[in-house]
């Protein structure tokens, strides 16, 4: 008995080894799995940025603020982009409120994208926090009616590179509004995909390249809100994306247009350590919804300006 006795210890003693190794690789298994599973989430989630987007009109409400709030909002779950938007193109133009813009609030974002127009309520100190916000590092996103925004201080349309004049709205005989765009950089992610011409249906921009002068009240003004215009727009402080191609156009019931001229209508440019991407287009409400080159353009030059894509 004693004898029988001793061999079931021992198998006991095997089983009991055997429980405990498979305990220990279990117990060891865990450990790598909690490790591992949050440093896959974290690579995940890390690509992406979050965009601030302002509709906010203090001078004329474009029908198509909504529309561009949103595409961009959609566009963002798949391009790495997750946007916030305050509907500020509910608010009645003579009542805009942005209290909210803090530099608290600003700091959290990544970008800042901007639909706004006219001189905006804005303090000095929410001004500067803009300013800072892309000078150290953040990105800066103008669509359309953008460089409508604070023509009542020249520092900002310093960062964004200019100041709308007056608008150029090409027609063709049936009446479509067209106009051929020449690519001057096929590299950039906002114009990599639309080869060397893009012929859209769209309102284009002419910009101030001279100061308003009180000597010539009617000159250098915004054809919309009659503006004067302190900041002039050059290309050398900026790196033009699109310009029209007014050798390839009908300008004959165009006036302010020369054959030839220089109308910049996409650039880029940097601004201390952070980037902007600025587009006249996006006046069609349609067209933030029906053009695969304009999304193109248009998720490209956010990308770009986020670190996203270079």
């Amino acid at each position: 008995m004693k004898h029988a006795g001793s061999q079931d210890d021992s198998c006991n003693i095997r089983r009991m080894r055997h429980v405990f190794r498979l305990t220990l690789f279990g117990t060891a298994a865990l450990v790598v799995a909690l490790f591992a599973a949050p440093a896959a989430q974290s690579t995940q989630t890390t690509g992406v940025k979050k965009l601030l987007f302002l509709t906010h009109p203090a001078l004329y409400k474009h029908t198509s603020l909504e529309f561009a709030e949103k595409a961009v909002t959609e566009w963002g779950k798949t391009n790495g982009f997750v946007v916030t938007t305050l509907e500020g193109y509910k608010q009645n133009t003579n009542a805009i409120d942005l209290t909210v813009l803090t530099p608290d609030y600003l700091n959290q974002f990544d970008g800042l994208m901007l639909m706004t127009n006219g001189n905006l309520p804005l303090t000095d100190v929410q001004k500067t926090a803009i300013m800072d916000f892309v000078r150290n590092g953040k990105a800066l996103i103008g669509t359309h009616c953008a460089t409508l925004t604070l023509y009542n201080d020249p520092k900002f349309g310093e960062m964004f590179g200019g100041y709308y004049l007056r608008s150029i709205i090409p027609t063709n005989r049936v009446g479509q509004k067209m106009g051929v765009l020449k690519v001057e950089d096929t590299t950039n992610p906002a114009t990599k995909t639309l080869g060397p011409t893009w012929t859209i249906g769209e309102e284009f921009y002419i910009f101030g390249t001279e100061v308003w002068n009180a000597s010539k009240p009617n000159e250098n003004v915004s054809a919309v809100g009659r503006l004067p215009i302190l900041l002039p727009f050059t290309r050398d402080k900026v790196h033009v994306l699109l310009s029209l191609d007014t050798e390839k156009m009908d300008i004959s019931d165009l006036p302010f247009l020369t054959k030839g001229g220089d109308y910049p209508q996409a650039w880029t440019r940097d601004y201390g350590r952070g980037r902007v991407f600025y587009t006249t287009l996006g006046h069609r409400d349609d067209i933030w919804g029906s053009d695969a080159n304009f999304k193109a353009h248009v998720v490209g030059g956010i990308r770009w300006a986020l670190r996203l894509e270079n």
